[in-house]
């Protein structure tokens, strides 16, 4: 019995499925675990805080902190509702990779009612980069003018600014 041309083809393709498949399967890195960090770690703080995360203004960014080569997470977070009131505060927290997922490196406030606003933009040659708006002299607690940059390195385990 002869096979023809349909029937030899199939057992190629299947192999080329079954191989697409299992790389497919095995990502070096994972969306859902950075969000699960992320997500995990913020609800961790603002239950310590009394306070709930204002989910829209969160911002994340990746890039290489700490000079392994590997991109790493910023991430800027509101909490606001300190205990019922209507401040709130702005955070950064930062990320490593290690493997497969990442570790938590360092968080600390960089923002907020009556400090200032923070607009994370980049992380580049080890900084993460901020455009911020700062409060003049008769500003309204609602409104900073005064538009300005600031950066943060991670130093030792701790976040330092770079003005």
């Amino acid at each position: 019995m002869s096979m023809n041309y349909r029937n030899r083809a199939f057992p190629i393709l299947a192999v080329a499925f079954v191989f697409a498949l299992s790389s497919a399967a095995t990502p070096v890195f994972s969306q859902t675990n950075e969000n699960a960090v992320i997500n995990s770690f913020i609800v961790r703080e603002a239950k310590k805080a009394g306070a709930g995360e204002y989910k829209k203004a969160r911002n994340v960014v990746r890039g290489d902190l700490n000079g392994d080569g590997k991109p790493d997470l910023a991430v800027l977070y509101t909490l606001e509702g300190f205990g019922g009131g209507n401040s709130y505060a702005q955070y950064l927290a930062v990320f490593l990779r290690s493997g497969k997922t990442f570790r938590f490196a360092a968080n600390s406030v960089v923002g907020g009612k009556l400090n200032r606003d923070m607009d994370l933009r980049s992380i580049a040659a080890g900084k993460i980069n901020f455009d911020t708006m700062n409060y003049a002299k008769n500003d309204p607690a609602c409104c900073p003018t005064r538009k300005g940059k600031t950066r943060f390195t991670l130093v030792r385990g701790k976040l330092k600014e770079i003005r």
